[in-house]
C-alpha cells in the first residue's frame, strides 16, 4: 500500500489542481488525498508493527518537523487563550496541509528506502507524470484556441472560462495547465524536465524534453527564467566532457531566447508598465501588510491559516472576503503566521536539508548524479520559488525531499556508516536499521 501510494503520488507530481468536485465548499487537492491516507497508513503500520525503519537522515527530518508540529498546537491553544479574530477552522485547514506536506516526504522516504518502489519506476512515474502533464498543457492551449470555455475545475483553474489557460492582452495566453498558476508551472515541470534531459534517459526522451521545456517556457512566469537556468546547471553537472560545448550553446542561444522572451505579452508589458505593473503592485500590497503584522505581532504571529481572514479584514473590511488568499510569499506568510519562532524552525528545516543533500552529492558515483541532482535542483528552484511563490505546503516539493532523504540514508547505509537501531512504537519514531 505504501509503495503504491508513492507511485501514484509521482504519477501525479504535475498535477497540483487535480481534485474531486469540492465538499461543502472545500477543495481538496488528489495530492494532499495521498499524502493524508499515506500517512494514516503509516501509523497504521507503526501501531501494528511496532516500528517504522527510519534512516539518520529522516530521522533529522522528522524531529524538526516534529518540534514544528508541536508548535503549531502550542500557538492554537495561545490563539485560543488570547487571540482576536481568531478562525480555529482556516488553522486546522493550515495544520492539515502541514501535515500532509510531511507525511508526503516521509512516504516516499520510506517507500523507496525499503524497497517497496524501486528508484527506476519511481523516476519512470515521475516521467510519465512530466510527459501528461506536458500534453494537458497543449491540449488546454489548443482548446483555448478553439473556443472551449468552462468553469469546470476538476482538472485545472478556469481563467474565466479558459481551463488552465491565462488569457493576456496579447495573442498568446499565459499558460497554467494542470497547475493553480503560471508561475507555478514554471516550477512543477522542472524535476521532470531535468530527469528526462539525464544521461540514462536524454537518447530516447529529448523531443518529450523540448516540449516541456517549451511550455515552461510560455508560463511566460518570471521564474521560468531562473527555471531554464538550473536546466543549463544541471547540463553542466551532468555532462562534465561537453562543458565547454554547453557553455558556447548557452551563449550563442541566450541573446535569441532573451529577444523571444521579451516579446511575450506578459513580459512586454512588464516592461511597458515597469514598477506599475498588476503582479508588482499587488506583491508590495502584500509585502507592506506581512511586514505589518511581523511588527504588530513579532513572536507567535496571527497564527496558521490565518492571513487571508486578516487580509480581507484590512484590505475589504470583511474577513471573509477570501479567506484562503495566499500572499505569494512563503517565507514571510510564515514569519507573519508563526512568528519568529516558527520562521526560524522552518529555516532551520530547509537549511538542514540543503546542507545534508549537497554534502551527500559530493560521495555519489558519477552514476548517480544526474537523478539525484534532478531532485536537488527541482527542490532547490521551488525553495527559491518561496520568496515570492506559495509552493511550502504543495506536496510535490516533499516528494523531492522523500527521494532526496532515500538516496542520502541508503549511501550511508552503502558505505557502511553505523547503523541505528529501531524504536519501539510506544516511544517515538527514530533511527532505525534498514
Amino acid at each position: 500500500m505504501i509503495g503504491a501510494l508513492s507511485v501514484l503520488a509521482a504519477l501525479l507530481y504535475c498535477f497540483p489542481w487535480l481534485r474531486p468536485p469540492e465538499i461543502g465548499g472545500v477543495a481538496f487537492p488528489a495530492q494532499r488525498l495521498i499524502a493524508w491516507a499515506g500517512l494514516a497508513v503509516l501509523l497504521s503500520h507503526l501501531v501494528l508493527k511496532g516500528s517504522l525503519a527510519t534512516g539518520t537522515a529522516a530521522w533529522g527530518f522528522l524531529r524538526v518537523a516534529a518540534l514544528f508540529t508541536v508548535f503549531l498546537l502550542l500557538i492554537l491553544v495561545w490563539q485560543l487563550a488570547y487571540g482576536e479574530n481568531f478562525f480555529p477552522l482556516y488553522y486546522f485547514m493550515d495544520l492539515s496541509k502541514y501535515a500532509a506536506a510531511f507525511a508526503m516526504a516521509y512516504l516516499c522516504y520510506y517507500a523507496l528506502s525499503n524497497g517497496l518502489v524501486t528508484e527506476q519506476r519511481f523516476v519512470r512515474s515521475l516521467l510519465l507524470s512530466g510527459t501528461l502533464g506536458t500534453f494537458v498543457v497543449f491540449l488546454l492551449l489548443a482548446l483555448y484556441f478553439a473556443g472551449f470555455r468552462t468553469e469546470n475545475e476538476i482538472l485545472a483553474p478556469s481563467f474565466g472560462g479558459s481551463l488552465g489557460v491565462w488569457p493576456t492582452e496579447g495573442w498568446l495566453p499565459r499558460l497554467a495547465g494542470p497547475t493553480a498558476e503560471p508561475q507555478q508551472l514554471s516550477v512543477v515541470l522542472l524535476t521532470p524536465l531535468l530527469l528526462m534531459l539525464s544521461p540514462q534517459h536524454i537518447r530516447r526522451r529529448w523531443p518529450i524534453a523540448l516540449a516541456t521545456g517549451t511550455a515552461l517556457f510560455l508560463s511566460q512566469s518570471k521564474f521560468a527564467v531562473i527555471s531554464l537556468m538550473f536546466v543549463l546547471l544541471f547540463l553542466f553537472l551532468s555532462y562534465a566532457r561537453w562543458r565547454r560545448l554547453i557553455i558556447i550553446g548557452a551563449l550563442a542561444v541566450s541573446p535569441a531566447l532573451l529577444f523571444a522572451l521579451i516579446q511575450l505579452p506578459t513580459f512586454a508589458a512588464t516592461l511597458e508598465a515597469g514598477l506599475s505593473a498588476g503582479a508588482f503592485v499587488e506583491r508590495l500590497g502584500n509585502l507592506l501588510l506581512l511586514l505589518t503584522i511581523v511588527r504588530e505581532h513579532p513572536f507567535l504571529g496571527i497564527g496558521p491559516g490565518q492571513y487571508g481572514v486578516y487580509w480581507g479584514q484590512a484590505i475589504h473590511g470583511d474577513v471573509y472576503k477570501s479567506p484562503g488568499y495566499t500572499p505569494n510569499m512563503d517565507f514571510l506568510k510564515v514569519f507573519a503566521e508563526t512568528g519568529a519562532a516558527g520562521f526560524a524552525l522552518i529555516l532551520f528545516l530547509l537549511g538542514f536539508l540543503i546542507r545534508l543533500f549537497a554534502r551527500a552529492y559530493r560521495v555519489l558515483s558519477s552514476e548517480e548524479r544526474p537523478y539525484y541532482a534532478a531532485f536537488f535542483l527541482g527542490a532547490l528552484a521551488i525553495m527559491l520559488n518561496m520568496t515570492i511563490g506559495y509552493e511550502l505546503l504543495h506536496a510535490f516539493f516533499w516528494i523531492n525531499i522523500g527521494a532526496l532523504l532515500s538516496k542520502v540514508d541508503q549511501n550511508r547505509s552503502d558505505e557502511s556508516l553505523p547503523e541505528s537501531t529501531q524504536i519501539p512504537a510506544h516511544l517515538e519514531f527514530g533511527p532505525a536499521t534498514r
